[in-house]
């Protein structure tokens, strides 16, 4: 049976995916409505303690794609759809969707590369990319000219590794679909 939290958490994500692959964002109207529409869900259902459980998720949901947001690795809408998940669905959802998301999100990547044509390729550059961190390392550790060389090298062949971007709110959807799957089921959540 469908929940009401389960329905508009499906709603959320269905939206934001669909805008996600359509535009490559989320827009604002979508996750900051979502992190309303969580709030209140939790302060009609739930009271002062719903209400704390919604800013619980909030918060979780917005601090666990901070750092890849940070770095570069994914953008701001990713983020706030991760919050407005956590708002609906409290803490424990979001981090697991999260970790499911992080699957999804993997399997794209690889789907990606390989209808590209670009698996190999990009193995290399990253086993390069590896290398020349090992090494940068090993120089740290103590000067060897041997060494330096064979970074100066690898660096060459690693410089050109491009990011891969995916519309990493389909991969969140599918986790928090995955993770609604997973509890249906009987796993728990945490």
């Amino acid at each position: 049976m469908l929940t009401a939290n389960n329905a508009l958490l499906l709603v959320l994500i269905l939206a934001s995916g669909f805008w996600d692959l359509k535009e490559r964002k989320i827009p604002n109207k979508i996750t900051f409505t979502g992190m309303l529409i969580g709030l209140l869900f939790n302060i009609i259902t739930g009271g002062w303690t719903g209400l704390l459980q919604g800013i619980l998720g909030l918060f979780a949901g917005l601090a666990i794609f901070f750092v890849p947001f940070a770095m570069g690795g994914m953008g701001a809408g990713d983020v706030k759809l991760m919050g407005a998940i956590g708002a609906l669905m409290g803490w424990r959802f979001s981090v697991m969707t999260a970790l499911y998301s992080a699957i999804v999100g993997g399997i794209m990547v690889l789907f990606h590369l390989l209808y590209t044509g670009k698996l190999r390729e990009t193995l290399k550059k990253m086993l390069y990319a590896l290398i020349n961190f090992l090494l940068q390392f090993a120089i740290r550790l103590g000067y060897n000219e041997t060494v330096y060389k064979a970074h100066e090298r690898f660096s060459k062949k690693g410089q050109d590794y491009k990011k891969i971007y995916i519309p990493y709110g389909v991969a969140i959807a599918g986790g928090a679909v995955l993770v609604l799957i997973a509890y249906k089921n009987g796993y728990p959540i945490f």
